[in-house]
């Protein structure tokens, strides 16, 4: 990853594109506020990667085995069943 610090260096809109040809860029802008650029597809290509990793997908069965998880029907479930929640806050007005 490239860094690019406006506070310090002058650099051209076009310059920091080129840069993100070729790397991602961290920029500081010169009020400090951070950034980065880099290609439109870069999210796309990280996650095609992924997808064929083995090792990745392996991780992601071995976690989605993992005990403990709740179905979400089984909260909505719970959930109706006790009724609806009071708001904490109220001053009970109204009631």
């Amino acid at each position: 990853m490239k860094t690019v610090d406006l506070r310090r260096q002058d650099v051209s809109i076009d310059e920091l594109l080129r840069s993100a040809g070729a790397d991602v860029v961290r920029i500081t802008s010169k009020e400090g506020v951070e950034f980065v650029l880099e290609p439109a597809d870069a999210f796309e290509r990280e996650a095609r990667e992924l997808g064929n990793s083995a090792r990745f997908m392996a991780f992601l069965a071995e976690r989605s085995a993992e005990p403990g998880r709740v179905a979400l029907s089984s909260i909505e479930a719970r959930l109706a069943e006790a009724g609806p929640v009071r708001d904490a806050t109220s001053d009970g007005a109204g009631e």
